[in-house]
């Protein structure tokens, strides 16, 4: 059998990587009904598990299913679980799964919290060590089920893994984890360093039992970690673990299935700590965090989309389990469809919400069932206009500098110029992502707004070769008037995404227009009259010659010309009632 470490020498044999295309409807899970499929004018399934065994009735069974897909057009991907399998896991190691259990500062098991309703074999759902090497065994065993079929690409779920239980949960001390971070610790400091830690013998340092005599408690590393001896080391050991593990996840499936695989993982891509796996996916595929119970449209997933865009991807989003549990206690689609507006406004997806996974302290899972009806239309229209979606990127003469140590203040910043409906885009600038920014990235741009901790020094290069001005984020009152001055808006609670084609000055400017004016009673948002006016210098960035006329697009109505006019520098067209979304298609031919 290939060895892992083997597997790191497939990076780099394969040829351009799959995408996932900013049209493409994404089904979370296989749906029953294949004819849900068609109903959808689906495009991939993203997150779709995995034989239950090797067996061949259980092969065939998840061969027809992944093959069900392929002929109707889509792209399947398979699945493999770093955290919730817990009762595969007890079956594939029965002799010696406890052995493998997370454990705290006290060596007490770990279990999955969001899992306390599940047990098996009466067992609860231990929370499983992706150091242990029989656990990583069984993942390898999912990643070869994954494989008994044609799939197209492979998920993981909670690729954190042991990563997670250690920044949440107080994980984990087990043996291999020791072992682990003592070998760390000896390659990456010299003896000078460590000694300098307290650590007088490396080959003999225990951080259990370096911790325990000092009085630390288990409480105590789960709460404040971050504050003591090693606990900041202790967690960047785990997650630099789990980025192997993840690699070499997806590179033994790809040389199980000799074909690059599109890749993904469940990740809100909303943090520092969320974004650190971006080199080595394709796509986001995650729950993210919709509020649903404020019944007003969280502007926070905009900003995600815009990063992930910086990062040459994109998220499939879906709501998080407790916003779920809310959609299903109160049955409001209405309100579902404006955040399946948003993600394709903003260059991303939403995944098709027929059947969802809902959480509650107090239920446990349970699930809702979407309706076709309530959804589908949304889903065609995205299918039907697909040339105004594939290929476009954000419109914006500003961009913010992002980098981890900035993010804070540039998450800050985007939220208020999104309120504002000031054009941005995001440069990433973070080296640990991967991303190479070139010089004409930084000249497209007439303002770059960073935060206050210093850039890397490439990039600060660079920016000086530009010509670009640089502002530090103070708020929007600070910013120059000529980057504030883009875009203006009658009319309250709406969202404005332009978006165009960098390569085709030909192509049309699509203005996406999202009335986020909700209403919880109606379960609608309130129709409004609302005029747009675009400052013509940016888009003297997308056209050649001026625009000649603007069609107007909305999942509900046919496609139809509306009046546009040129006033000084501004582009002006006024929709008569805008629904929850539309597009304006803004040509110059």
């Amino acid at each position: 059998m290939v060895g892992w470490v083997l597997l790191w020498t497939i990076a780099g044999m394969w040829g351009e990587r799959p995408q996932l295309k900013a049209s493409d409807v994404v089904f979370m899970y296989a749906p029953r009904d294949p004819a849900l499929y068609d109903a959808y004018a689906g495009t991939v399934v993203g997150w779709a598990g995995r034989a239950r065994s090797k067996s061949s009735q259980d092969a065939q069974w998840f061969r027809q299913r992944v093959e069900e897909a392929q002929k109707k057009g889509l792209r399947y991907c398979g699945s493999v679980d770093f955290v919730v399998d817990f009762a595969g896991f007890i079956d594939f190691r029965p002799d010696r799964f406890m052995e493998a259990v997370c454990r705290d500062l006290d060596g007490n098991p770990i279990t999955v919290p969001w899992l306390w309703d599940h047990r098996y074999k009466g067992h609860p759902a231990y929370w499983f060590c992706t150091n242990n090497p029989d656990y990583r065994a069984y993942l390898r065993d999912q990643v070869e089920r994954a494989c008994l079929a044609p799939i197209d690409g492979l998920h993981i779920d909670d690729w954190r893994g042991t990563a997670a239980c250690s920044a949440w949960f107080g994980g984990c001390f087990c043996r291999h984890c020791m072992e682990g971070f003592r070998n760390w610790l000896k390659h990456r400091f010299s003896e000078e360093q460590l000694k300098a830690m307290g650590i007088e013998r490396v080959d003999e340092f225990d951080l259990q039992a370096f911790l325990k005599p000092k009085g630390v408690t288990a409480e105590q590393w789960r709460k404040e970690r971050p504050k003591l001896p090693f606990g900041e080391l202790f967690q960047q050991f785990q997650t630099e673990q789990m980025l192997q593990v993840v690699r070499e996840v997806f590179e033994y499936a790809e040389s199980l299935r000799g074909k690059p695989l599109l890749r993904s993982v469940n990740s809100s891509a909303s943090s520092p700590e969320a974004l650190v796996v971006a080199p080595l996916i394709d796509f986001f595929c995650g729950e993210m965090d919709h509020h649903a119970s404020t019944a007003q449209v969280p502007a926070e997933p905009a900003f995600v989309f815009r990063l992930v865009e910086g990062l040459g991807k994109r998220q499939a989003a879906t709501a998080a389990g407790h916003d779920w549990a809310w959609i299903a206690a109160n049955e409001k689609p209405g309100l579902v469809r404006t955040w399946i507006a948003q993600a394709y406004a903003f260059g991303s997806a939403f995944m098709v919400p027929h059947r969802q996974w809902c959480y509650t302290p107090e239920k446990g899972t349970h699930w809702w069932e979407g309706k076709t009806e309530d959804f589908a239309f949304v889903s065609r229209f995205v299918r039907e206009n697909a040339n105004l979606f594939d290929g476009y990127r954000t419109l914006a003469n500003l961009s913010l500098v992002y980098t981890h140590g900035n993010f804070g203040e540039i998450r800050s910043a985007a939220m208020e110029l999104l309120k504002a409906n000031i054009p941005f885009s995001i440069l990433v600038a973070e080296p640990s992502l991967g991303v190479k920014v070139t010089l004409k990235d930084i000249s497209v741009c007439e303002f770059l707004l960073t935060g206050k901790q210093p850039l890397p020094t490439e990039f600060e290069r660079m920016v000086k070769s530009a010509k670009v001005s640089v502002v530090q984020w103070q708020g929007i009152e600070k910013l120059p008037e000529s980057a504030s001055r883009q875009v203006k808006v009658s009319g309250e609670k709406v969202r404005v995404s332009l978006r165009y084609k960098p390569d085709d000055p030909k192509a049309p400017v699509v203005c996406h227009l999202l009335n986020q004016d909700y209403n919880l009673q109606s379960d609608e948002v309130r129709p409004k009259e609302v005029t747009i006016s675009v400052n013509r210098l940016l888009l003297v960035k997308a056209f050649k010659d001026m625009p000649r006329r603007a069609i107007l697009r909305t999942p509900t109505t046919p496609p139809r010309e509306i009046p546009i006019r040129l006033d000084g520098d501004w582009l002006t067209f006024t929709v008569p009632e805008l629904n929850f979304w539309a597009l304006v298609e803004i040509a110059v031919r």
